[in-house]
């Protein structure tokens, strides 16, 4: 019996598509023969289809992240309703960027990504984890597990080994790179942003503002002395931790610094991972998101180990 099958173009103009277009064939046989055939049909059908206008958008970064989570975007999902394309049809979906065709790997819907990537363009004689792959199961990603890997495990291991101030370090980084995930980097303040939305930091009667400022001069500097903190620009107090069991908070009136207890801090900032991820269940529309960022990380468990080329 034949089946109608389809080339469906994605035109995609400083990296964001709202227009689309699409030819269709009837064919019988496998998937196999039809992916052939609609790929020998590229470059007529493209240019003997019709654009149209969508009222959704997609960035290549958002797409590859729909892609990666085998699921189709809302703006495929669009694109088959203006053309009348059963979900369960065979396509081909062809990126266009500034009116060329662009395909670098083809990877079937679906399939391990990045497994394909490295196969196609004969980048597989190392071997690399896919977070994804690795942290998804029946349930979805398991972000906590995720986190702990990436983050907490080096936080821990430093922190059990009384190296306090690389472990504050690490800590602090992990808190840029989980508000970077949540808002991007088009936020200017996404650290600060983070921390008043998840984490309490009211119990150790700090702000995220004067963690930031401890985070600039820590990181940039090794002190905590940051250029707010030295112009005593809007009230930024200079802090600092110290490292016991009791759970109090001192200003130093010799020194002008106000602590907070280290261990303390974790526990606070644990809870607000836990707020953090919460949120995914209240909205799952943000695993795309989450994916799209998390991609663009790197970490010890997940660094590339290239074997020597035979």
């Amino acid at each position: 019996m034949l089946e109608n099958i389809y080339n469906i173009f994605l035109f995609y103009k400083d990296n964001q598509c709202s227009e689309a277009s699409c030819v269709s064939h009837k064919l019988l046989g496998n998937d196999s023969s039809k992916e052939k055939y609609l790929k020998a049909n590229l470059e007529k059908d493209f240019s003997q289809s019709k654009k149209i206008k969508l009222t959704k958008t997609l960035t290549l970064e958002e797409g590859n992240a729909w892609n990666r989570q085998g699921t189709r975007s809302p703006l495929v999902l669009e694109v088959f309703r203006k053309f009348g394309i059963s979900e369960t049809s065979f396509v081909v979906i062809t990126p266009i960027l500034n009116g060329e065709i662009k395909i670098d790997v083809s990877v079937e819907y679906g399939k391990d990504v990045l497994k394909e990537i490295r196969k196609q363009t004969g980048d597989d004689i190392g071997t690399q984890i896919d977070w994804l792959t690795h942290y998804t199961n029946s349930e979805g990603i398991d972000i906590s597990q995720l986190i702990h890997d990436d983050y907490f495990k080096a936080i821990k291991l430093t922190f059990n080994n009384q190296l306090y101030v690389s472990s504050m370090k690490l800590l602090l980084s992990c808190i840029d790179s989980v508000a970077y995930i949540e808002y991007g980097d088009e936020n200017r303040k996404p650290f600060i942003e983070w921390l008043n939305t998840y984490a309490e930091l009211d119990k150790i009667q700090i702000t995220g503002e004067e963690l930031w400022e401890l985070r600039n001069g820590l990181l940039h500097m090794s002190n905590i002395d940051s250029h707010k903190v030295r112009q005593n620009k809007n009230g930024i107090r200079r802090i600092s931790f110290y490292v016991n069991t009791e759970q109090k908070v001192f200003y130093d009136e010799l020194t002008k610094v106000f602590y907070f207890n280290f261990y303390d801090l974790i526990n606070i900032y644990a809870d607000a991972l836990g707020n953090w991820i919460e949120s995914y269940n209240q909205d799952r529309d943000k695993f795309t998101k989450f994916v799209e960022r998390y991609d663009r990380t790197v970490s010890d468990s997940r660094a590339y180990y290239r074997e020597k080329a035979s």
